[in-house]
């Protein structure tokens, strides 16, 4: 659904419905986790079976909010003697959590002094007719949207293209504001702080042996990303009729791309330079040097976590005052407001994770669904694990989605004799999707709240993007996975 909490807004469309949801969730979980452990009393996790399923309904029907459904599962599991405290809650202190701290912070130094905007501006001044700014403009949000959250690349943008397109016919708006929360989601793919899902799966792999660099993840991310990019605007103009010097007007917003840079706004330039610099520097030295002193030296001290705490810290000593005024580059005020709801959402899903891996439940179920479904073969099990996240992106958020499928694509591989590296990707590149509905993700609940797109014209469009998205991520990651070695 997106990789935000949940959404609780009334105006949105179906609230009445999401409210019906969370309130048969709350008393349906239980029940099915009851359910769940008497099916399961034979096999090697009963408990956690039941604990997984109380989970899973939960985060499925929203009936909690996501971090506290994790958090309140973490509890549990010490009660029911499935963990011990020091196991349970030290899931929380997973080195990945940090990396999204050190993101995190720098995300919101970006909306703080408004580098973003800066940003947008700067290319919606290159547009010179519809089609190159709604190109420009989702081009943007799709860079913005991979050192940042989906939601905020969205609210970002979303303004300014309004501004652009307000003398524009109803069809050009729609396709806009789908161009830009669709641009956002699909930015998210490229690097693994793009959206949470990419950490989870990154950490899914990481247990099993299988380390994925900030590098080889964009190597695989970047390109499927572009390429859905490109996909979703042959979409809208086929779709909405978009011609290259019809039907719509627009005229660009006085913008912020020529005033002077603010001190905050080279501040917090400077502190994701550094952190780009310190993610990719690894795997450049790895690949110009293999086994070097300098390749072994950062592989084993400047690890990506290290690096965004450092960075994102960094924000914290550098000055960014307006016209002397003394403050840093963000307060700590500002940085309270990073959604820590993710990040314990996150460490609760690794604990279910560690826990099922350990007791050997991922795999006793992944052996099961492989005889269910009948997948034997590797791309079979890629091709079912990215339509089946596809499908519970439009239903449940991003982050949940990762959670459940993650661990479940890497036992499928793993029952059928292969590496679960391209299982995993598919999954939880899968699980950014969510297209047709305003509550898929909050970028679609922004897009259809700018009253420019209707209910219809969202689920028509949404579902050939979903179709023709999996399977451009099956081609993708069959392409590019021998490439980089992960098969």
């Amino acid at each position: 659904m997106t990789d935000e909490t949940a959404l609780d807004d009334d105006d949105l469309p179906g609230a009445r419905f999401e409210r019906t949801k969370r309130k048969v969730g709350l008393v349906l979980g239980p029940m099915v986790a009851g359910l769940v452990y008497v099916v399961t009393r034979d096999g090697p996790a009963p408990m956690l079976a039941a604990l997984m399923a109380l989970a899973v309904t939960w985060w499925l029907s929203e009936a909690l909010p996501a971090a506290a459904v994790a958090l309140t599962i973490t509890a549990l599991t010490v009660i029911t003697g499935v963990a011990t405290p020091k196991q349970a809650f030290g899931a929380f202190g997973s080195p990945l959590l940090f990396m999204f701290v050190g993101a995190f912070f720098i995300a919101e130094a970006m909306k703080v002094h408004g580098l973003g905007r800066r940003a947008a501006a700067a290319t919606a001044s290159l547009a010179r007719g519809p089609i190159s700014l709604l190109v420009a403009l989702s081009g943007t949000t799709f860079v913005l949207s991979t050192m940042m959250s989906n939601a905020a690349a969205t609210a970002i943008v979303l303004p300014i293209a309004l501004a652009a397109a307000g003398g524009a016919d109803r069809r050009y708006q729609a396709a806009m504001v789908l161009a830009i929360a669709w641009g956002a989601s699909m930015g998210g793919l490229g690097t693994p702080v793009g959206t949470p899902p990419n950490l989870i799966g990154i950490g899914e792999l990481r247990d099993r042996g299988h380390d994925l660099s900030f590098g080889t993840w964009m190597g695989i991310g970047v390109p499927i990303g572009v390429a859905m990019l490109g996909v979703m605007w042959v979409v809208l103009a086929a779709l909405f009729g978009l011609r290259r010097n019809g039907g719509a007007t627009v005229a660009l917003p006085a913008t912020r791309a020529h005033q002077p840079w603010s001190i905050g706004e080279i501040a917090t330039l400077s502190a994701m330079s550094i952190a780009v610099i310190g993610w990719i520097t690894p795997a450049l030295l790895q690949l110009a040097a293999p086994g070097g002193p300098a390749a072994r030296w950062t592989k084993g001290h400047l690890s990506e976590e290290t690096v965004a705490v450092l960075a994102g810290c960094l924000l914290f000593i550098l000055p960014g005052g307006r016209r002397g005024a003394r403050r840093p580059a963000l307060t700590w005020t500002e940085a309270t407001r990073i959604d820590w709801g993710v990040i314990l959402l996150f460490g609760g899903g690794m604990l279910l994770g560690n826990l099922a891996d350990a007791t050997g439940l991922t795999d006793a179920w992944g052996a099961e669904l492989v005889e269910l479904t009948g997948a034997h073969s590797m791309w079979a099990i890629v091709a079912l694990c990215t339509g089946v996240a596809i499908v519970l992106s439009e239903a449940t958020s991003n982050t949940a989605t990762a959670v459940l499928m993650a661990p479940l694509a890497a036992s499928l591989a793993v029952a059928v004799g292969d590496t679960p590296v391209p299982a995993v990707l598919g999954a939880t590149i899968g699980s950014s999707f969510g297209f047709m509905m305003p509550i898929s993700t909050a970028p679609n609940a922004m897009a259809y709240g700018t009253g420019k797109v209707t209910m219809v014209q969202m689920m028509r469009t949404g579902i050939v993007f979903d179709l023709i998205g999996f399977m451009v991520v099956v081609a993708g990651l069959r392409l590019l996975c021998p490439l980089f070695g992960l098969v």
